[in-house]
């Protein structure tokens, strides 16, 4: 796509991935089971357009989504989690795929995960301190924090081979008739 018409088509793609990441996330806010998925499906679409336009476009989306997210979300748990993990995961994940071993790769994502994970949730902590509680009630919490961060990083790996397989599916199936149905050559 060359000129003006390729430019309008990826500002317009960009659009509609930005408005409907953000639809998402409104929509974890309301349906508490969502809370981690709708972030995840909008870091889906800021993927499809990095396959579609490029990276550029791509992070352009994905700063327009979070910050729009962080504006008008009303649970700002939902829309931190796409800004700091699940929002630019697969704009970097190209990157990280390209890292051999297959150990030192799921070592690096682990840790990019991780390391987000409890930046926010860290930050959210120092912000809005809990009150002092019994110690078994602080131990009760700690490994409840400690199983919930197992169940994400196991979530976390299967967003991974999943956006792998998302990527796959839009490039064989959806992406043609995409480009069929706009005429797009």
């Amino acid at each position: 796509m060359k000129g003006r018409a390729g430019q309008s088509w990826a500002v317009a793609l960009c659009g509609m991935a930005v408005a409907v990441s953000v639809v998402l996330m409104l929509l974890g806010a309301v349906i508490p089971v969502a809370m981690f998925i709708a972030p995840a499906a909008g870091g889906i679409l800021i993927g499809a357009v990095a396959l579609e336009c490029g990276r550029r476009w791509a992070w352009t989306a994905y700063g327009a989504a979070a910050l729009l997210g962080l504006l008008f979300v009303p649970d700002k748990e939902t829309a931190l989690v796409f800004a700091a993990l699940l929002g630019y995961y697969p704009l970097v994940k190209p990157g990280l795929d390209r890292l051999r071993p297959a150990v030192l790769r799921a070592a690096a994502k682990l840790v990019l995960c991780n390391g987000a994970v409890l930046a926010l949730y860290g930050l959210l902590y120092l912000l809005f301190a809990a009150g002092e509680g019994s110690a078994a009630f602080e131990l009760a919490a700690l490994a409840l924090a400690g199983a919930t961060l197992l169940l994400g990083n196991v979530a976390f790996l299967l967003f991974d081979r999943a956006l792998v397989n998302l990527a796959r599916l839009y490039k064989l199936l959806w992406q043609p008739r995409l480009h069929k149905m706009l005429g797009i050559k």
